[in-house]
């Protein structure tokens, strides 16, 4: 039975955000600007080492120094300057962003006899277009979008059709996630989602939990109050209640004993919590989560762990296994 992580995020690399950032009509491809024999005054000081530092960086997962790079302003040709500027603006934030590319999480599952994960969209952090492309192109990414960018004044057919469109893309499933979407339970994009899933027989990940990230829209935990009439109408649409609710899965237990298509993830929580969660709700509708990279680089290997520390070997095989396959079937 392949092993499954059910809730993990990958970023666009330094070469991919560089890309981004480059004004339209300054050159084709950012490999073509590197290419580039003649280049404006200062560029070419700037090809020979801030490549080599940025994706040195990006391996060793390090954020990158505004003030250092900002001292870079006087030295280099303004255009590029602010190619550096849109840089700063879209790689700072977690260090761990940038080690979280595509190819270092296949390197991580690969070192812990992973099979498969499920990769969540960040809005405008990982893109669900992006990240669309990248699942197309490695099989063992499994993923789930994020609220679509959309007017304020759609309606849940606008937002029905758009989660249609991306599910032909390769969507998996949808993310619900109140602080970055700073929208009520009661919106029309989550109506959208229960019935969208309902039809197309796709799963939703809702995030649980109180964290307290700068990034966050809206910094209030979510309540599963909110959602509680979803869950009442739309017992066929399975949801994970992400995190188990981090420093009160209590209250997840109780949701989970009255919706029995409620399951919940691993991820942020202890051994001593997922062995009372064994005990509460039973071992069926838990998965293995591990929210890879946003601690640190060996993260699933961590939430592997705690996991068998808590559970027996048997316990542990399902919830790897058959517990994913079941809820995202």
């Amino acid at each position: 039975m392949p092993i499954y992580d059910t809730h993990a995020h990958v970023f666009p690399s330094v070469r991919e955000r560089l890309q981004d950032q480059l004004p339209p009509g300054f050159v084709q491809t950012f490999d073509e600007w590197v290419q580039k024999t003649t280049v404006p005054p200062g560029f070419n000081t700037l090809k020979k080492y801030w490549i080599k530092w940025l994706e040195t960086l990006e391996q060793k997962g390090k954020s990158i120094d505004i003030e250092t790079v900002a001292g870079f302003q006087a030295r280099f040709h303004p255009q590029m300057f602010k190619v550096l500027e849109g840089l700063i603006s879209t790689v700072l934030g977690p260090a761990q962003t940038l080690q979280g590319t595509v190819a270092h999480l296949v390197e991580s599952m690969t070192t812990h006899g992973i099979d498969k994960t499920v990769v969540i969209a960040s809005g405008v952090h990982s893109p669900n277009e992006w990240l669309l492309d990248q699942a197309a192109e490695q099989d063992r990414l499994i993923p789930v979008i994020s609220l679509p960018a959309l007017p304020p004044s759609s309606n849940v057919e606008s937002y029905a059709d758009e989660l249609e469109r991306l599910i032909a893309r390769g969507a998996r499933g949808f993310k619900i996630h109140s602080n970055f979407d700073n929208i009520p339970g009661d919106h029309p994009a989550y109506r959208a989602y229960f019935e969208v899933a309902k039809a197309h027989s796709k799963f939703i990940i809702l995030h649980t939990g109180c964290f307290h990230v700068p990034l966050y829209k809206n910094s209030t935990p979510p309540s599963l109050l909110e959602f509680e009439g979803y869950f009442q109408e739309y017992p066929d649409v399975k949801v994970c209640l992400a995190h188990m609710n981090r420093d009160q899965p209590e209250e997840a237990w109780v949701y989970m004993k009255r919706f029995a298509q409620l399951y919940t993830d691993t991820s942020w929580q202890t051994s001593a919590n997922i062995r009372q969660a064994q005990v509460a709700v039973g071992h069926d509708r838990i998965l293995l989560g591990s929210d890879w990279p946003l601690l640190h680089k060996n993260l699933q290997g961590d939430a592997l762990e705690v996991l068998r520390q808590a559970l027996t070997e048997r316990q542990v095989d399902k919830i790897c296994g058959e517990n994913a396959e079941e809820f995202m079937r």
